[in-house]
């Protein structure tokens, strides 16, 4: 009876060992290799993850990539010795956007949160085994204009000229309360300001290119359509000078800034590479994860699962004992039977 049940259980759920008393042993050693299939399978998940973070990474950088090559070509424009100022701050404006697009990519791009060209995670783990510290580890550099070295003045530079510079004196008067005193210098428009006591001005100096100058001794800036008000007492001498950088402005080509660009699309290339050869490796990773997890998965099941062809000889013999042993207790109950006939 025993027999027949175990087959019978065995063959019902196709395992051998259905309890730890069909085999101690063995049921331990079938538990170590299901927590190892378990555990490999998602370390296969989790090489796939860095595959799916590798390749966008790799196509953020490729973006990034086309915008410099952009940029280098617009540089290779500027340089041409046709161009006009407004040529090249045209061509600087198309760089400025260009530039900023790569800052743009390297603060939103992300996997699953993490932003993977920001510098915000310098370091990515990827768990590929079963234990601890079973890992491939990969950087993610931060890239954006400032680790590539080609901000816009890092390609352009921007030269200041003076023009026309011209000289007037003037001088006000005043007593108690304030007086707007004006002057007029050659070629240029008139100023006004408004004091309170004596100002005395020795040498007035303005640019063409500007409307702002300066009080040197006052501490305080007089601008064009402004209201600012100078308090003096006594008597005071003021020089006014020139506001310096508001000059008409050229812009120029930096002599190495192919030099840089070309360093950053080296830059970006290295790490593209690096990127690839990291999803390689995955992919070769994945491989050798699914063939231990196949050869684990074959090895339990030699252990655990039943053999239908000895289970199903083991059913089938002691069904033939227990109808063997029904047969022989009906004819047993018979025998009272037969001795009472024999006796009539």
């Amino acid at each position: 009876q025993g027999t027949l049940g175990s087959a019978i259980e065995r063959l019902s759920s196709g395992l051998r060992i259905n309890s730890a008393k069909d085999d101690a042993a063995g049921q331990a050693i079938a538990n170590r290799f299901t927590s190892n299939v378990n555990g490999l399978t998602q370390a296969s998940r989790n090489a796939n993850d860095g595959i799916s973070i590798a390749q966008t990474t790799e196509g953020a950088l490729n973006e990034i990539n086309n915008n410099l090559q952009r940029i280098r070509e617009l540089t290779v424009q500027a340089k041409n010795g046709t161009n006009s100022n407004s040529d090249i701050t045209s061509i600087q404006n198309e760089v400025k956007e260009r530039l900023d697009e790569i800052n743009r990519i390297s603060e939103q791009t992300q996997f699953n949160g993490v932003k993977v060209l920001s510098g915000e995670k310098s370091e990515m783990v990827i768990q590929v085994g079963t234990n601890d510290n079973e890992t491939i580890k990969f950087n993610l550099d931060k890239v954006d204009n400032d680790t590539l070295g080609v901000a816009s003045d890092k390609l352009f530079d921007t030269k200041t000229e003076k023009k026309g510079v011209t000289e007037a004196g003037a001088a006000i008067d005043a007593k108690d309360i304030g007086v707007t005193g004006a002057t007029k210098y050659e070629g240029g428009t008139v100023k006004e300001y408004k004091v309170d006591g004596k100002v005395s001005a020795d040498k007035v100096i303005f640019n063409d290119g500007t409307k702002d100058y300066l009080v040197s001794k006052s501490d305080f800036k007089l601008k064009a359509g402004t209201a600012d008000t100078a308090e003096f007492t006594g008597s005071k001498t003021t020089e006014f000078k020139a506001d310096a950088g508001k000059d008409v402005k050229t812009l120029n080509v930096k002599d190495d800034a192919l030099a840089t660009l070309d360093k950053a699309i080296n830059t970006i290339d290295e790490s593209r590479s690096k990127l690839g050869a990291i999803q390689n490796r995955f992919e070769s990773t994945i491989n050798n994860l699914n063939n231990t997890v196949n050869n684990l998965s074959a090895s339990r099941s030699r252990i655990l699962d039943a053999d239908y062809a000895t289970e199903v000889s083991n059913m089938s013999r002691g069904q033939i004992l227990q109808q063997a042993g029904t047969s022989v207790l009906a004819q047993a109950n018979q025998v009272p039977q037969t001795v009472l006939s024999l006796l009539r």
